[in-house]
């Protein structure tokens, strides 16, 4: 009996030991409380799958070489769980191996049917998948190869697409990573630019390139491209910013089509500019599709109700890398663009400003579309690129009162006169009661109530015009309206909810807003005929940036399509034109298309734009520009 105890004991004791060498071999990581950029606890907590934490990561402000390595490790023993060993390969390239190739995207099945945004459990349980290839699909009028967003629920958890925001790492300073291959016919002198492998329209693409004789940037598509006229937006970003003015080249050097960027009509300093080429849509309908088919009615003609813009998370076409340009001589810009400009405030250091734009997967579609609250951290690197460190802003970045994104940049005006010397001559008129101020009204809806009731005060101009509101083109209403508020002149902005989802998925198309916007026009200005000094103004309409609404293809207010808008304005301008002087387009498109996306509501102008876009229609109005 006592011999057999003694070998249990001798067993159990052995079992022990073994136990204990097994522990000793098993690393636990140590608890680390989580920073602003860490979001390695929302893994284990079931907040978000482990692809969108690295997701986080990628799009995040620090550098890769600062991500935690307990973070990196974390994530690549959850993805190898999750989606393998090729998505785990992603935290490699990450993290000290940058040498591994890049992620290829495949075409998957289009999804045409409305998707479903997820909330935090359902982004838990997506699987990481490229997002989809569109189909063909037919549009009122024209064949339509536009991009389906149903794969964006997908994508939200993909790790693909390189960080938009991670600006730290990034210098303007040399041209190392640049490919001065020069291989364009178009031109002697021209220094070819990376192509960024996740885009959307990465099979596509030929070559991207700088022709800096002719002032462009240009994107050539192979000949048998999905998207062969592809809507484009690019911005330069450096000591000053700009928005390419996009043509289609006809060479017969290409066979695929050509698509030129002009920077050369902008007011731009000699220097190095950081260059971002984003597709908006796979088939262009907006003013490039006007001047390629060079028939108005044609264009006009065609809707764009079943238009997708491309996923948002892959539309870069220019590599976050490299993609940079030498401008060697200053243009001095034409135009409007002569009168200002956005510039880089002093002592800011360099850095390439980003295109920001809020994924679906943070809002919430149940409740229209609005931001989750709390937001969850991975969606701030998208959605919170400018910090703001003045009280003029909308809102204040919750991590500090640092300067970052668009509040980088200050606006310079080219006048005889300063800002302030100007702003000083509207409050004299105002104050000035021996000289008769003509009465303006602002017609339109929250845009133009912004200016009243935001605007004017910081300018201590309350008063110089009064607001009437008008949701939609009414040209039966606004007759009335003007002759009760005895308005002489009027500047008209009503754009907005003509495309919005308010419209219940049938977006006015260019030919119905024209149609409205004409008689609109028409009708105040026989209320006004009696009035000498009458006029009706048109400013451009404020573009919207990419929002969940638009991004879930549930709203259509994209530069696209309000550009094309402003354009439908000068055509209304010019037809009427032919009867009457009183009608004015104004263009405010160098104080407001460079910050496109940087409405904080994702609706409305930053305070720094309206600001500037009020002094300009007001002095305008009142003859006070010099």
């Amino acid at each position: 009996m006592l011999s057999l105890l003694k070998w249990r004991l001798v067993i159990s004791g052995a079992l022990l030991i073994s136990c204990f060498q097994i522990l000793r071999s098993i690393r636990i990581e140590p608890y680390v409380e989580e920073e602003p950029s860490d979001i390695s606890h929302h893994i284990s907590n079931g907040i978000v799958s482990t692809t969108q934490a690295l997701k986080g990561i990628e799009h995040s402000v620090l550098d890769p070489s600062e991500v935690p390595k307990h973070v990196a490790a974390t994530i690549k023993t959850h993805m190898k769980t999750e989606a393998g060993n090729n998505v785990a390969s992603k935290v490699d390239r990450r993290v000290g191996n940058p040498d591994l190739p890049p992620h290829q995207p495949q075409s998957s099945e289009n999804h045409n049917k409305s998707i479903s945004v997820p909330v935090a459990v359902q982004i838990k349980q997506a699987q990481p998948t490229r997002p989809s290839q569109s189909t063909n699909q037919k549009v009122e009028g024209v064949a339509n190869k536009s991009s389906s967003i149903g794969a964006h629920q997908k994508s939200v958890t993909n790790g693909d697409h390189p960080e938009p925001y991670n600006t730290e790492s990034q210098s303007l300073g040399s041209l190392e990573s640049l490919n001065q291959t020069q291989s364009s016919p178009l031109s002697q002198t021209t220094l070819e630019m990376p192509i960024d492998a996740n885009s959307t329209i990465v099979a596509d693409l030929s070559k991207i390139w700088h022709d800096p004789e002719k002032g462009s940037v240009c994107v050539q598509l192979k000949e048998n491209a999905r998207c062969p006229h592809p809507a484009l937006l690019g911005r330069l970003s450096g000591p000053a910013l700009a928005i390419l003015d996009w043509n289609e080249q006809k060479t017969e050097e290409h066979t695929g089509t050509v698509l030129c960027g002009d920077y050369s009509n902008k007011w731009l300093d000699a220097a190095e500019y950081f260059v971002e080429i984003i597709v908006l849509y796979c088939e262009d309908f907006g003013v490039g599709a006007m001047e390629r088919v060079n028939n108005e009615t044609i264009w006009m003609g065609a809707g764009f109700k079943k238009k997708c813009i491309e996923d948002a998370m892959y539309n870069r076409i220019t590599a976050k890398e490299g993609s940079k340009i030498n401008i060697t001589s200053s243009t001095e810009g034409k135009g409007t663009y002569r009168l200002g400009r956005w510039v880089r405030r002093a002592g800011i250091p360099l850095r390439p400003l980003f295109t920001r734009y809020q994924p679906v997967g943070c809002t919430d579609p149940k409740k229209g579309y609005k931001v989750l609250q709390p937001l969850p951290e991975w969606c701030e690197p998208f959605t919170r690129r400018d910090k703001p460190d003045t009280g003029k802003y909308l809102w204040r970045s919750k991590k500090g009162a640092t300067t970052v994104g668009l509040p980088e940049y200050e606006f310079q005006w080219r006048m005889t006169i300063t800002e302030v010397e100007l702003i000083e001559r509207l409050r004299k008129r105002l104050r000035d009661k021996s000289k008769r101020l003509p009465k303006i009204c602002a017609i339109g809806d929250s845009h133009s109530r912004m200016m009243e009731e935001r605007s004017l005060p910081q300018l201590n101009l309350t008063g110089i015009f009064d607001f009437i509101q008008s949701y939609w083109v009414a040209p039966r209403k606004i007759g009335p309206k003007v002759v009760t508020a005895q308005c002489e002149k009027i500047f008209v902005q009503i754009g907005q909810w003509a495309p919005s989802w308010y419209t219940k998925g049938q977006p006015f198309s260019f030919a119905k807003y024209h149609k409205k916007m004409k008689q609109h026009v028409e009708n105040a200005l026989k209320v006004l005929e009696n009035k000498t000094d009458a006029k009706i103004y048109l400013p451009t309409i404020d573009q919207g940036p990419l929002m969940g609404r638009v991004n879930a293809c549930n709203d259509w207010r994209t530069p696209t399509v309000l550009d094309g808008y402003s354009r439908v304005l000068q055509i209304i301008e010019r037809d009427l034109a032919v009867n009457t002087s009183k009608v004015e387009y104004i263009d405010t498109n160098f104080i407001i298309s460079t910050h496109w996306d940087g409405h904080p509501d994702w609706a409305h102008l930053l305070e720094d734009v309206r600001y500037r876009k009020t002094i300009y229609i007001v002095a305008l109005i009142l003859g006070e520009l010099s």
